[in-house]
């Protein structure tokens, strides 16, 4: 993929991280809170519609820039860096399956969400003894703490590829959702 290429999913992932520091704060605001993975939607979303180096740079920036904007995630209790490792693994694994290998939507969301919260129950095992947690119980909670986030990812990503399939047909390369 030349740089040009490359440079036309730019204003297309800067919309979608932006997203992804809007939402949380909206989500917070209506005392919905991080159960429901505000800032994985935007950032998941954004990532499957573009190239996976440009995907794991929503991953990055958007927490980064959500943080030196807001303060949010905090750094501590260490929300930051899990974020930052967690929407890093999903934002490459949605753009790798969807976009680059052309699985399905479905495929990807559920491969990815499967990988972080694996992801995220090791790292909360691995550091809930430096706060004086108790691993797998305070390891379960966390990961058990999404579903919401997931559920809501699984209703609102498809419906919306499958409208944007509908409404820019020249953008998609068909193939299955």
């Amino acid at each position: 993929m030349s740089d040009s290429d490359i440079n036309r999913y730019i204003p297309l992932a800067a919309l979608f991280s932006a997203m992804g520091i809007i939402f949380p704060m909206f989500f917070h605001y209506l005392g919905l809170g991080s159960a429901f993975l505000p800032m994985f939607l935007p950032v998941m979303m954004g990532s499957l519609l573009v190239p996976t180096s440009i995907a794991v740079s929503i991953g990055i920036l958007t927490p980064l820039v959500s943080f030196l904007l807001t303060g949010m995630p905090p750094m501590f209790p260490p929300i930051l860096p899990l974020m930052l490792v967690e929407l890093t693994l999903v934002s490459a694994t949605v753009s790798l399956l969807f976009f680059r290998w052309k699985r399905s939507v479905w495929f990807a969301l559920i491969i990815a969400m499967a990988a972080d919260r694996l992801l995220l129950f090791i790292l909360v095992y691995l550091l809930a003894p430096a706060f004086g947690l108790p691993k797998t119980i305070f390891s379960l909670a966390m990961v058990w703490h999404g579903v919401p986030g997931i559920l809501l990812i699984f209703l609102v990503i498809p419906f919306a590829i499958r409208q944007l399939r509908q409404k820019y047909p020249h953008y998609f390369n068909p193939h299955s959702i």
